[in-house]
């Protein structure tokens, strides 16, 4: 018989995705950044989720928030039932980031068996910083410029420009975006209440 935890679909017994964060735990990381003001390192740390997963679960929980101040119908049922079918956990187990340095040629060093070898000696052979120093630069790098959910909704509205609103184009569930193809190649939005936006400038996200 086939763990469904474990292979979710049984006509497909190879495929053995990670199981998920339960919406229950997401829920509890979004109270813990805005409500207790935790940081992503923390949250992360506590709940063994790397940062930018963190982070990727706030800003899906804002868009969410925002969809239910809306009135947007959330399907919390059809989550709910993809939650039991990959065995959705509370915890993960995963380092907070990832921190591949740059290999270059292999390096090959004799040590004596008895002699002491620390990560700061293999660092000095192969002419890098140790690990350590490099995720101390990242935690330097992340308080300088602290996540914010508020970030990216404030250069959008710097850079959208109203051009009309049909009623008749409302749609609650989905945005569309279009580009025009000739000399001018503007960006046009079709927000959900019918709004059409230009976009003098393009965000990369």
């Amino acid at each position: 018989m086939i763990d469904q935890t474990i292979s979710p679909f049984p006509m497909n017994p190879f495929f053995k995705p990670q199981p998920p964060l339960s919406d229950s735990t997401k829920e509890e990381i979004w109270l813990k950044f805005t409500q207790e003001g935790q940081t992503p390192r923390k949250i992360g740390f506590d709940y063994g989720v790397s940062l930018k997963r963190v982070e990727a679960i706030l800003k899906l929980k804002k868009l969410e928030k925002d969809m239910e101040k809306k009135g947007i119908t959330l399907q919390k049922n059809l989550s709910e039932n993809i939650e039991k079918m990959l065995g959705a956990r509370s915890f993960c187990a995963e380092p907070l980031t990832d921190t591949l340095p740059k290999v270059g040629v292999p390096n090959f060093e004799t040590v004596d068996e008895n002699q002491d070898f620390s990560p700061e000696d293999a660092a000095k052979i192969l002419r890098r910083p140790t690990l350590a120093k490099i995720q101390e630069k990242e935690h330097q790098e992340e308080l300088l410029k602290p996540f914010s959910l508020e970030e990216n909704s404030t250069k959008d509205e710097q850079i959208m420009t109203l051009v009309g609103r049909d009623e008749k184009e409302t749609n609650q569930r989905f945005q569309f975006k279009f580009k025009t193809v000739g000399k001018e190649q503007n960006v046009i939005l079709r927000d959900r209440d019918g709004s059409l936006y230009k976009i003098e400038k393009e965000l990369i996200r």
